[in-house]
Formats: structure tokens, sequence, C-alpha cells
């Protein structure tokens, strides 16, 4: 664990039962463009948004699961012309990172600008950002707090990371009340992906004494809540835990990014289907097995984590969880092993990694 580092959050965090309904204060007056989902209209949630803030100068609401470069660019250019000066995000992962895709632009706001950076076309230069405030309303991207977002080409079988080190939302505004309707596998799969957010940046060679704290806290709540919530959907207190646990781990790969099971989960979810919450978490198991007893500081937040240097715990929650840990059951055979090691080359969560397959 490096002893000399830095740590950096520019992010103002709102925590807290109904903090939402203070939005007003932090969109500040600003003229904002509202990105969500098809389910929030249908919910209400974009109505209450309007009756909270009277700022909102359009709405967009067809953001997909798994943002592709192909839906983002007929977006973009749709609200080129629009003058805003806020990005209000509302949603899951995919909401927040298509939102910082639109916050992205150069003078003339052309969509290959932004494309080009994030295939590696073109320097990460020359481009101005609109601040976003961000409201997660699962628990369990982090995408709220980080400086990077996910983006797919599913032509091409293949996941895209901007990254740039200003693209932090200027504040995030959690509020556990906002996840109550959330659905029992989308609180499982979104539950599991804060696991990995947190598991990984402790495996890390980014890994320093802020980081390893954050991800212990926020790996401990997920243990102890994770199971009881999914049983009892509807009660705050497991929501709110289950909310911190996602913030504190934000506050960890933030700093660190995250490792070699979210490398091995890109492939995963583009080639075969599997949700991303599933597909950078069944494998965690397999991976404290293969790091245990090589990191004194790794063994240790295991050990306080999980109160033994085992996955049998962590098993013992898939099991009840009704998540399998097994590479057979998501049908990737041998063949497909070997392809998911092969796409592991010059993979940079793989380089962040202390473990190696």
């Amino acid at each position: 664990m490096k002893q000399n580092f830095t740590y950096h959050m520019p992010t103002k965090i709102v925590y807290g039962k109904n903090s939402f309904d203070d939005l007003d204060i932090y969109v500040n007056g600003r003229k904002t463009l509202l990105i969500t989902s098809n389910v929030f209209v249908k919910r209400g949630l974009v109505e209450k948004i309007k009756k909270l803030t009277g700022s909102i100068v359009h709405v967009i609401s067809n953001v997909k699961s798994h943002p592709e470069f192909k839906d983002l660019e007929i977006t973009y250019n749709k609200i080129k012309d629009i003058d805003f000066e806020l990005i209000l995000a509302v949603g899951g992962g995919s909401v927040l990172d298509a939102s910082k895709f639109f916050a992205v632009q150069n003078e003339k706001k052309e969509y290959k600008f932004i494309e080009e950076i994030i295939k590696g076309k073109r320097q990460k230069r020359d481009y101005r950002l609109i601040p976003i405030v961000s409201v997660p309303t699962t628990a369990g991207t982090g995408s709220e707090i980080t400086p990077w977002a996910t983006i797919w080409d599913m032509d091409e079988k293949k996941k895209y990371s901007l990254h740039l080190p200003n693209l932090f939302s200027e504040v995030a505004i959690y509020d556990p009340m906002l996840t109550l309707s959330v659905p029992k596998v989308i609180t499982i799969q979104t539950g599991l992906d804060t696991l990995s957010h947190a598991l990984e940046s402790i495996w890390n060679k980014n890994a320093n004494t802020v980081t390893v704290n954050y991800a212990i806290k926020s790996a401990k709540l997920i243990i102890d809540n994770l199971v009881d919530l999914s049983k009892d959907l509807e009660n705050i207190e497991y929501r709110d835990n289950i909310m911190k646990a996602c913030m504190y781990a934000g506050l960890a790969f933030s700093n660190t990014q995250t490792a070699i099971a979210h490398g091995m989960s890109y492939y995963i979810t583009a080639h075969k289907g599997i949700d991303h919450g599933i597909a950078c978490s069944f494998t965690l198991p397999m991976l404290i097995d293969n790091v245990i007893g090589k990191y004194d500081f790794v063994d240790d937040a295991l050990l306080e984590i999980f109160g033994e240097l085992s996955s049998k715990k962590l098993k013992d929650i898939f099991e009840k969880l009704n998540i399998s840990t097994k590479f057979s059951d998501y049908q990737i055979n041998d063949k497909e092993l070997a392809e998911i090691k092969l796409s592991l080359k010059n993979n940079q969560r793989v380089d962040n990694s202390l473990i190696n397959i």
C-alpha cells in the first residue's frame, strides 16, 4: 500500500433522507438539462423535479441501460442547440455515465469530438465541461463521485471509458428514499457492484490508507445488510446502509480505479449479456482465495471485513442471494475463458490489480 499518496475529491456530497427536496439550492438558478430514464417519467419523478426547481429547460428521458455510442450520438446532436448551463442527472449508473458524455463539448459541440476522445483518436484537450449535479437512484454505481464513465459499442463487443481528470460531478445528492422503489434484482446487482468497487480498491496498486479505510466501511455495510435488504425491500434502514456503502466505495475507487474483476466483467457483459453488477462480482470469492496471504494490508482489510481469511462468508452470501460463482453457470466454457484472459492484455484495470490470473 502506498505510504506517500494524494487523495482528491472535489465533489460536494449531500447525504440524507429527503435531501433531494433541497435540489433547488444546488441548481442555483442555472438553466438546467434534466437527464433521466423513462421509468422515472412513469413514476412521476420528473414532475416532482419540476416542482422542486423552476430551472428545467429540457428533459431527456430515453437513456438506456449500458449506454451505447449510437444512441448517445442521436441525443448529443439533439441537445446541441439547447441553451443550458447545468446537467441534472437523476437515475442509475447508465444515466450518470450518459450525462458525463453529454457534459463534454468542444466549441462547435461536435459529437465526433467526444467519440474520438473516448476511442483514443484525439488528445484530451480543447474541451469544456458543463457542470453536473448527480442524484443516484440506485446504490451501486459510484459514478456520481468518480471522474469517468463507461460507454459501450455492442457492435464491436467492446467497452470504452471516458476519463477526464476534471469530470467529477459538482454535487452528488444521496437520498436513500429514492431507492425504495428499486426492485429486488436491481438492488442485488447494484449492491454487489458496490462490493466489487470496495474490494477491488483494496487489492489495488493505487490503494492508500484513505481509500482502504473507505473500502472497509463500504464492504462491511454490504456484508451486513444486502441479504436482509433483499428480503425486506422497503426497509429504509437497510436502504440507508447500502447507499452509504455505495458512497464509501465511490470515495475509495474514485482514487484507485477498479481492478481485475471489472477487467473480466466487460467481456462477460459484452459477449454473454450478463448484467454488470453480476459480471463484476461473481468472481470475487475466487479472487479473495487468490490474494490471501500475499499482502499484509490486504489480509488485514479482509479480516476486518469478513472476520476470517477465507471466501466462505462471501460464498454463503452469494448463495443466499441466489447468485452463482461458477463460470459454467454463465455459459462460459474453456474456450471463452481463454478469450477472457486474452482480453485482459493491456487492460488498465488489470494493471491496477495486485492479483494475477
